[in-house]
């Protein structure tokens, strides 16, 4: 379990440093950050795929539907990548936003989001009201604080309707998942899944933060393939795989 911490370390510390030194190489960064995500999500469908596949040998009840939904979602993310790198890298469209591929990207949290429900259900008796009345408080500040901060640029930017739909979806979109994950990692802080939430939550983050960002230099005209902001999506997909992989080793 600590190998695959590490390797993941190092792998996170390499895909930083690559792109931090893109000016260096932009043809090809340009191609790597089109092409790497679908790789690394199928990485995190294959490993979270592998754990649904034990679950549903071993254990019993409910659980292994929930990793049935974390595939699913992780699948439609994949397709999504998929679509995304095709269009950049074969149809040669500079940045295809919206495009069919939200709509998988979009998809795929209503499954991801089930299979957290109902995994923190199972286990909802060892939350206090407090606990749970103080995270639903962070989500709704949180979710304040990004359409604020989102929504000067969005509309100075002039964009069409779908775009501003988008710009605020996936933020908040991912504060649902981060809400629901947060009391998961506040059940198992204590118990021997800590590492996995751990992994999952930082996941749900790094999906976060870039989505903000994506919606923002979106906005303001600053994206690009390639940008820093890329690298969090990477992240994300890394820690999830991290996650499931520590989970199985875990449960």
């Amino acid at each position: 379990m600590l190998g695959i911490c590490k390797v993941g370390l190092i792998i996170a510390v390499g895909l930083t440093l690559l792109y931090a030194f893109q000016g260096f190489y932009p043809d090809f960064i340009y191609v790597f950050s089109n092409a790497f995500p679908p790789v690394i999500a199928g990485a995190a469908v294959v490993t979270s795929g592998l754990s649904l596949e034990r679950y549903w040998r071993r254990a019993k009840g409910p659980f292994p539907t929930v990793w049935f939904y974390f595939t699913l979602g992780l699948f439609l993310w994949l397709i999504g990548e998929a679509i995304w790198a095709g269009y950049t890298l074969i149809l040669s469209v500079e940045l295809p936003y919206p495009s069919i591929a939200d709509a998988f990207w979009i998809g795929g949290y209503i499954p991801f989001f089930i299979g957290l429900y109902v995994y923190v259900k199972l286990f909802s008796h060892a939350l206090t009201k407090k606990a749970l009345a103080i995270t639903m408080l962070v989500a709704a500040v949180l979710t304040v604080l990004v359409s604020v901060a989102l929504l000067t640029p969005v509309l100075e930017a002039e964009e069409d309707l779908t775009k501003i739909v988008m710009d605020f979806a996936y933020p908040i979109l991912d504060l649902a998942l981060l809400s629901t994950a947060l009391l998961g990692l506040i059940i198992f802080w204590k118990g021997k899944l800590r590492k996995s939430w751990l992994l999952i939550n930082a996941a749900i983050l790094m999906n976060a933060c870039a989505d903000i960002l994506f919606s923002y230099t979106t906005a303001k005209d600053l994206y690009y393939c390639g940008h820093m902001v890329d690298v969090l999506f990477d992240l994300a997909y890394l820690f999830f795989l991290m996650a499931f992989y520590v989970h199985t080793k875990e449960f």
